[in-house]
């Protein structure tokens, strides 16, 4: 059996223009389509935060807390696939007088176009290629069985990070924040289940060669409907909200 010329270039053609129509022309690796210039990794960088979070439970009053995070990427290592990854130590004090209290270890990498973070041994796609408006992906696809992971409450079960959809908005766009400018930023939207009982969203802003200046995350469940209009903070029964600013960074 054998497939005339013609046929071949036609094939050929077909797929062509699929390349194009789909994913474009590839940038060039330096170009602002990679999301390398919204995360770089560098020995020695860090990012201090201020952290606000409310803790929304069922049987007693909400826990509103405050403190400061530094992230510093401290040193390389290989996977066992043989991926360079840097270690994040995570700092923590209650504020700017405080001393600095080593907490957990996380992890990231750049790898196939994507920024990959591990945060409490949980993996999350933070940023993939191309950064451009619009361009969407499962932020959460190496997530699973997260049902057996351990909870303070039910409604806390892990197993609400399953099948979140990630996008690219306000691309190149200035950002202000506690006093500090940016000209040039990102924003990742992420999005998961959201109903009359559930609404699990969040953002973060990445700034160009300095990484993430701001963060908004809200997990909220109730079991009270009679006001589906109502702002989720007035009706939400159990859950949590936390919100990281930057405050200084190298």
């Amino acid at each position: 059996m054998f497939i005339k010329a013609s046929s071949l270039f036609f094939i050929a053609g077909i797929l062509t223009a699929a390349l194009i129509s789909c994913d474009g022309p590839m940038p060039e690796p330096e170009s602002p389509a990679y999301p390398y210039r919204y995360y770089p990794l560098d020995t020695g960088k860090y990012i201090i935060y201020q952290v606000d979070s409310i803790i929304y439970n069922e049987t007693f009053a909400n826990d509103t807390t405050s403190w400061q995070v530094m992230e510093m990427l401290a040193d390389t290592f290989y996977d066992l696939n043989g991926r360079l990854n840097y270690r994040i130590d995570r700092y923590r004090r209650t504020d700017g007088a405080a001393p600095w209290q080593l907490v957990n270890t996380w992890q990231v990498m750049a790898w196939d176009g994507k920024i990959e973070k591990v945060e409490n041994n949980l993996r999350f796609i933070k940023l993939a290629t191309f950064v451009m408006d619009g361009w969407s992906w499962d932020g959460h696809a190496y997530l699973g069985g997260l049902d057996d992971l351990p909870y303070d409450y039910e409604c806390n079960r892990l197993s609400y990070y399953e099948g979140w959809t990630y996008t690219y908005t306000n691309l190149e766009r200035p950002f202000d924040i506690n006093g500090l400018s940016f000209e040039t930023t990102v924003t990742v939207l992420q999005e998961g289940d959201s109903n009359l009982i559930w609404f699990d969203q969040g953002k973060e802003v990445y700034a160009e060669h300095i990484g993430m200046v701001y963060k908004e995350f809200f997990h909220f469940y109730t079991q009270d409907i009679t006001c589906p209009t109502c702002p989720w903070e007035e009706r939400v029964e159990c859950g949590y909200s936390v919100k990281m600013s930057v405050l200084e960074y190298n």
